[in-house]
């Protein structure tokens, strides 16, 4: 087995950026998840009520975010994560954010038909992944819960072919895609994946909990069309004690993970 793809998504859910190589600090990968939409009063925001977030593309670079969409001029604006801090809430967590400025919030709300804020994780990011499956003191950014997910090149070639469509990998969100697993969802009985080769291995990726999916997969990234083919072989494929599990939610203590890395499951 080996990693065949890498992604990062900047801005909680919106479009995300394929790279050559993970680096990760103390909160995840690097870039990854950093900035979140919220309304007024710091309640993330995702594709769920906003669909056409989809069709924002950004680009980080050092302190500097370039926000595109397919009908307006680019935002690009310089953010500081050392600023004043406010409430922001992902899910149940009560977290921190720092306010990214009017004209960012400006460029995003006439984009997206509502009035947001965009604020970007703090330096000092004080959030943790649960403790009931992560390893203890386990930070992470604006992502669901954990730093990492990892889905396989086989399971989704599986529900291409149940749904008798190319299903395009990035309606999942994955930050790793692995190639040559065992079989189609092989990796639901993953625990933990070695690393490099078997005889210079590297820290491993901890696989820690299965991902439950929500509707977000069933539209076009591009055209942001429902797609009920794919709801179908979800629910035919997918569908473990009435949720549907697509994909793991990882950890990973090392500092670099790249395309064409091998992995070997561990245990």
């Amino acid at each position: 087995m080996h990693i065949s793809r890498l992604f990062i998504y900047p801005v909680k859910s919106c479009a995300g950026v394929e790279v050559d190589a993970l680096h990760f600090d103390s909160s995840g990968p690097v870039g990854d998840r950093r900035f979140v939409i919220t309304t007024p009063a710091g309640d993330f925001l995702t594709q769920r009520e906003l669909p056409e977030m989809a069709r924002i593309q950004p680009k980080l670079a050092d302190t500097q975010l370039t926000l595109s969409h397919p009908d307006a001029k680019d935002c690009v604006f310089h953010f500081d994560t050392d600023g004043p801090t406010h409430r922001v809430r992902v899910w149940r967590d009560e977290i921190l954010g720092v306010d990214c400025g009017d004209e960012v919030a400006a460029w995003l709300t006439s984009r997206l038909g509502q009035e947001v804020r965009l604020s970007v994780l703090p330096a000092d990011n004080p959030r943790l992944a649960d403790p009931a499956y992560a390893e203890a003191g386990t930070l992470v950014g604006y992502a669901d819960g954990f730093p990492l997910l990892v889905i396989t090149q086989e399971s989704l070639d599986k529900l291409s072919e149940d749904a008798g469509l190319n299903v395009d990998v990035r309606r999942f969100r994955p930050n790793i895609v692995v190639s040559g697993a065992d079989g189609s969802f092989a990796e639901r009985e993953w625990r933990r994946l070695g690393v490099g080769e078997s005889s210079q291995q590297q820290l491993p990726i901890q696989i820690v909990k299965p991902c439950e999916r929500c509707v977000i997969p069933t539209r076009d990234p591009d055209t942001l069309e429902r797609t009920g083919a794919l709801m179908t072989s979800l629910k035919n494929l997918c569908r473990i004690d009435g949720r549907i599990i697509f994909g793991q939610n990882a950890t990973y203590a090392g500092e670099y993970l790249a395309v064409g890395t091998p992995l070997f499951v561990s245990e």
